[in-house]
């Protein structure tokens, strides 16, 4: 048998096969055709690294022409460019056996299988390269992992922790959270079952039921039935899970996983810790408990100071709950079962009645009701009650009331205690009012009673003279009928005054009055060596009041003004009364001593009755002239001087003009 070369074709000039003329010819044509139809690269080289033959797909991928025949593969550009192409086939012919790399063209990868090819005494006389194209695959390849990768860092975001588990509920795979709450590694948990983990605490029938589910070999429509039951994946709350924090309380939730042309399925399980929340839960649990319970404490407590008991009333069924006040108020044992008869029992008989009407009404209107009545009690003692009711209706409309009971007995009894002591109070006020009434006529009296002594004396003096002094004697007697009168006034004025009988009001002039009262008081103020500074204004409006109250307003003025002198001896006794108008719509009268001035307690106590200053004073006289002045709507005050002594003013409003002319009366002397 000899070795023939095939005629030239493709790039398989220097192929040869062994055999006879025609017949290796034509088996040369066979085996060249048939390579050819190959679409993938193929190239063959010797023993020493040069190029035997190759197919037109190599010439046309790897640009490779007849004249490479006979090269050495670093001898070829593209071939040379190819990383460890002659290492691997050198290996390849030693060792004969196959091997393949990946190799890139440009932008071309391709799969290099490098197989030897043996002759007739079993030693490799060189290797068949052939060069599949993987770009496409290799790009799809690297797109998954792309996307692979992007799905893990996706759910390494998720702060809940993620874990695919397989058919057999074995950890798959998982994301950062889930091997951080769990201080595994992938390698420790992958293939371990779920129910191993967190101390065993997934090992509960309802999630191996869910698990089971979740992973059974369903058909695309029971698994969307499945999905679309919201009971079918109901998470479930498992408590005391031991993870690297300790024990959790975790809900854990799964979902069916299934992969287009993948019969097998998986289940993503997802892990939520609620332990914070169950911790403030039942933090919130134990504080509305405490405030709870603190509320009605206060409540109870409230109760218990204010006297006050609570219930409800249900109408419809005469239901009835109490307070423990209320079943103190009552004097009931505390949880004994509340029934109108059982009140009926306590009520005071009289009062039965009105509290049989206000059941009677509170069925009927369903209005809110408010009353009194008392409690007669076992020991016959009786509390007096105050309730008030609130009406409401429950969602079926049934009628109750809320509402409360005070106990007011001590408030009854204090108002009862408050009215004895306003009677005797009363009476005392008018003991009061009588003494005062007589102390008041005593000192009013007294100054007229001293002129008409004075007089009667003076008349008799001049009676007994020698002739007697006829004129001067009835002039005296005038002067002591006057006093008389004046007196007389004086008592009836007072008495009125007390009573509040009408008084004889008129339109005075405030200088006239003043002037009066000087001409009879003139000669006392004399006697005791005070001299009289009288300024008394012209053309003052009137007004409207008692002549003789006025006057003896005055005369208290003038004479305690002359008491107050009665020790100075290092300065005059001077008294000034002023009459003037103040502003528009009043005038003033004011009464000036040089005296000893205002004692140490001011003017505080100088107004208050059977208070004096004076040896021998009845302490009623400024009382009394307040009282005078204040119910002719005018004011009385005393302020001290500059220098020595004190003032004493009051200042009456002026009268309307209308008043003045109806009440105004010429006086005639």
């Amino acid at each position: 048998m000899t070795t023939q070369p095939a005629p030239f074709r493709g790039g398989w000039s220097g192929l040869t096969v062994s055999g006879n003329g025609a017949t290796a010819s034509d088996t040369m044509a066979d085996l060249i055709n048939i390579l050819d139809t190959i679409e993938v690269p193929i190239v063959v080289v010797r023993r020493d690294l040069t190029i035997a033959a190759f197919n037109p797909a190599a010439g046309d991928a790897l640009r490779l022409s007849l004249s490479d025949i006979g090269r050495t593969t670093r001898g070829i550009t593209v071939l040379a460019g190819l990383p460890r192409l002659e290492q691997c086939c050198s290996q390849v012919i030693t060792s004969g056996v196959e091997s393949q790399i990946d190799v890139r063209d440009e932008d071309n990868w391709f799969a290099v299988r490098i197989s030897p090819y043996m002759r007739g005494d079993a030693q490799a006389a060189g290797a068949v390269l052939t060069f599949t194209n993987v770009t496409a695959f290799r790009a799809s390849n690297d797109q998954a992992i792309y996307e692979r990768e992007c799905t893990k860092a996706i759910l390494n975001t998720v702060a809940d922790p993620l874990v695919v588990l397989g058919a057999d509920q074995r950890v798959q795979s998982g994301n950062r959270s889930f091997y951080t709450m769990f201080g595994v590694s992938p390698d420790e948990t992958h293939g371990t079952p779920l129910y191993e983990l967190g101390n065993r605490a997934f090992d509960s029938a309802p999630l191996r039921t869910q698990l089971q589910a979740a992973v059974a070999t369903l058909s695309l429509e029971e698994l969307r039935r499945m999905l679309a039951d919201s009971q079918a994946f109901e998470p479930v709350e498992m408590d005391h899970v031991v993870t690297a924090k300790g024990e959790r309380t975790l809900i854990v939730d799964s979902r069916p996983l299934s992969f287009p042309g993948h019969s097998e399925r998986r289940a993503l399980v997802r892990f939520q810790d609620i332990t914070v929340r169950k911790q403030a839960e039942a933090a919130k649990d134990q504080r509305s408990e405490e405030e709870l319970r603190r509320s009605e404490a206060f409540l109870a407590e409230g109760q218990r100071l204010s006297s006050t008991g609570t219930f409800s009333w249900k109408v419809r069924t005469d239901e009835l709950t109490w307070s423990e006040q209320l079943y103190r108020i009552y004097d009931v044992e505390i949880g004994v079962p509340v029934t109108l008869d059982m009140i009926r029992t306590r009520v005071d008989p009289e009062d039965l009645t009105l509290l049989e009407e206000m059941f009677e009404q509170a069925r009927g209107a369903g209005a809110d009701f408010e009353c009194e009545y008392r409690l007669q009690m076992p020991d016959q003692s009786i509390k007096y009650l105050h309730a008030v009711a609130h009406s409401i209706r429950d969602q079926d409309g049934r009628l109750e009331y809320i509402g409360a009971v005070q106990d007011v007995t001590a408030r009854r009894l204090s108002d009862q205690a408050l009215g004895k002591a306003q009677s005797e109070l009363a009476h005392v006020a008018r003991v009061t009012a009588l003494s005062t009434l007589t102390a008041s006529i005593a000192h009013e009296v007294n100054q007229p009673l001293s002129g008409i002594m004075t007089n009667a004396s003076t008349c008799l003096r001049m009676l007994a003279k020698d002739p007697p002094d006829v004129d001067g004697a009835r002039e005296t007697a005038r002067r002591t009928l006057r006093d008389g009168t004046r007196a007389t006034d004086v008592v009836a004025r007072v008495r009125a005054l007390f009573t509040r009988t009408e008084s004889a009001i008129e339109a005075l002039d405030l200088s006239e009055v003043t002037r009066e009262v000087i001409a009879f008081s003139l000669s006392e103020l004399q006697r005791n060596g005070v001299a009289l500074q009288a300024e008394l204004a012209e053309k003052l409006p009137a007004v409207i009041g008692d002549r003789v109250q006025i006057q003896q307003v005055i005369l208290n003025l003038l004479c305690n003004a002359s008491d107050a002198m009665s020790d100075v001896d290092d300065r005059p006794r001077q008294v000034v009364i002023r009459t003037e108008r103040v502003e528009e719509d009043g005038v003033r009268l004011t009464v000036q001593d040089a005296g000893m001035g205002l004692g140490p307690d001011g003017v505080d106590k100088l107004f208050e009755a059977f208070y004096t200053t004076k040896r021998g004073g009845m302490g009623i006289g400024l009382s009394v002239s307040r009282s005078i002045i204040e119910s002719h709507q005018g004011r009385l005050w005393a302020a001290a001087n500059d220098g020595p002594g004190a003032s004493f003013s009051f200042a009456l409003p002026c009268a309307r003009e209308d008043v003045t002319d109806a009440a105004y009366r010429p006086r005639h002397p």
